[in-house]
């Protein structure tokens, strides 16, 4: 009879670089359990979770110590399905279709019912109308979406994701949750809306033995609001203005006119799909209008979702100014390779590196950064006094902003 737990037991992990990221943690969980991976950016969930599918060390290499067991043997990919914070690097194929049906294909499975199974999940998933789209044409949130729906057509056992909500609009992650949680697989998930917990059986804390606290949201929503009436506005410092605006690729994503004065920040908000991406790439210049104006003053810089595509350098310290790391409280990774940072690390830095502008462009700066950084991200804004436009799913972020944009 095969185990129906997975279990670490005392597990430590060095990378090859030589951070330690795991030190004496054990965690376990039931078949069919679904369970709430929580922690601080840097505190080693994506790590944790990486072990699990044996990426850790199959893949990363470094030195993993304790027992490690996956449904009775040594991890690895046939039982569990991972799903990565960064969808670009996991997709392989050109077609949405293909890319969902390629893990059954691997499998065994026949195309005929690869392809039933690809497109009831991308049905549940409200991303059916992709399934013949070039996965290159597809917005970030929409990956996700594709990555997810290859994780519910598959047979795994166990679906294993790392912030797998942080590029989805809060209506869709949550129907997507909902129906991952309603399998009866085992679902383990990291994630930084601590809300999303109170769904799955069980929390467990990674680097905190304390319990979750339920006024951590609360209090985001008091500090924002605090310095919002400083920045005041006269017509003459406008900074980035849109007149009559139609942007896309080709074809008219996004419709819009708006002012932005200097030193005011403002949220772009909308579904996976509405633009949000494509109207920071035209302010930056990246993408000319279709139609319409857009006017910038100032030098700009921008932040995209995926922070590596912003490093060249060697070290932290060499990407951003030092007074910007001290600003975000990131001098402690000053002489880190960029590429050995977490997820949530490295996009810190690629904000920070952001701020040399004077206009600031930022693409869903809060994903996969915890409750203390989302806290104090608009205080540490305003005190830059840079105009600062940031591409958002996080409602209640965009509603302690100058100004939203919402589109459609």
């Amino acid at each position: 009879m095969i185990d129906s737990m997975i279990e670490l037991k005392n597990v430590s992990y060095t990378y090859p670089n030589g951070r330690r990221a795991l030190d004496n943690v054990s965690f376990h969980a039931q078949h069919g359990e679904k369970v709430f991976v929580a922690g601080k950016t840097g505190s080693g969930k994506s790590t944790l979770l990486r072990i699990l599918n044996g990426l850790i060390p199959g893949f990363y290499g470094g030195k993993l110590n304790g027992d490690v067991r996956v449904y009775g043997r040594k991890p690895g990919v046939k039982r569990v399905f991972f799903v990565s914070q960064h969808p670009e690097e996991q997709i392989l194929c050109d077609r949405v279709i293909d890319e969902i049906t390629f893990p059954l294909l691997q499998r065994g499975w026949s195309w005929r019912d690869a392809v039933s199974s690809a497109e009831e999940a991308a049905k549940r998933c409200g991303i059916e109308h992709l399934l013949e789209r070039s996965t290159t044409g597809l917005s970030e949130g929409e990956k996700q979406l594709v990555v997810i729906s290859a994780a519910m057509a598959s047979d795994a056992d166990c679906i294993v994701l790392d912030e797998p909500f942080s590029h989805l609009y809060p209506d869709i992650a949550g129907s997507i949750l909902k129906k991952l949680l309603r399998t009866d697989r085992t679902v383990i998930s990291s994630e930084h809306r601590l809300e999303m917990a109170e769904y799955f059986d069980r929390t467990f804390w990674l680097g905190n033995s304390g319990e979750m606290d339920s006024r951590v949201d609360s209090g985001i929503e008091e500090d924002l609001r605090v310095d919002r009436e400083k920045v005041g506005r006269e017509e003459s410092s406008i900074v980035v203005e849109a007149e009559g605006l139609t942007a896309g690729y080709g074809e008219p994503v996004v419709h819009t006119s708006f002012e932005i004065a200097e030193g005011e920040i403002y949220a772009i908000v909308g579904p996976n799909g509405s633009g949000k991406t494509t109207l920071l790439k035209t302010i930056a210049g990246i993408l000319k209008p279709i139609e319409g104006k857009i006017r910038v003053r100032g030098r700009v810089s921008m932040a995209f979702q995926y922070p590596n595509y912003h490093f060249s350098a060697r070290s932290v310290e060499k990407e951003v100014s030092p007074e910007m790391l001290e600003v975000f409280g990131l001098t402690h990774l000053s002489n880190r390779h960029p590429h050995t940072l977490s997820g949530g690390e490295a996009k810190r830095v690629s904000i920070a590196k952001a701020f040399a502008g004077d206009v600031v462009l930022l693409d869903e700066p809060t994903a996969g950064q915890d409750y203390a950084f989302r806290s104090r991200f608009l205080r540490i804004a305003r005190k830059t006094g840079k105009t600062v436009v940031i591409a958002t799913h996080d409602l209640k972020l965009a509603s302690m902003c100058d100004g939203v944009i919402e589109l459609c």
